[in-house]
């Protein structure tokens, strides 16, 4: 391996394609892998970090993997979801509030497979 003045690993633009292609398909944690290659944390979650903006992970309605924030209401036992316009939901049941004013109820954990599939296959570009 190449090295600076300083004692830092050079690494070329292959090398750390090479890397970060070898890190997505491993599972492991990023602290996990960066210390395993022997590479700085810090260093290579920048490496992570620029290739995603590259690709536009991060772009709203890429229709990529991105961060993607929900509320979530848990009521009491036996209270509705509070919406005086809406009927009433039984505690038990998950309400999820799709764009477009669409609800979804699940209740089993066999709905809450299909209402996953259902909420990715909605996420996909057209």
């Amino acid at each position: 391996m190449k090295r600076d003045v300083v004692g830092r690993v050079s690494y070329t633009g292959t090398q750390r394609e090479t890397l970060l292609d070898e890190f997505e398909r491993s599972g492991l944690k990023g602290a996990q892998f960066a210390k395993a290659a022997g590479i700085k944390y810090q260093t290579f979650a920048h490496w992570v970090q620029q290739r995603r903006h590259l690709r536009g992970d991060y772009e709203a309605g890429s229709g990529k993997p991105g961060l993607r924030l929900v509320e979530a209401v848990v009521a009491a036992p036996g209270m509705s979801d509070g919406a005086s316009a809406q009927a009433a939901v039984p505690a038990e049941v998950l309400a999820v509030h799709l764009p477009g004013g669409a609800k979804l109820l699940v209740a089993t954990r066999q709905q809450a497979e299909l209402a996953a599939h259902l909420i990715q296959a909605l996420n996909l570009p057209c």
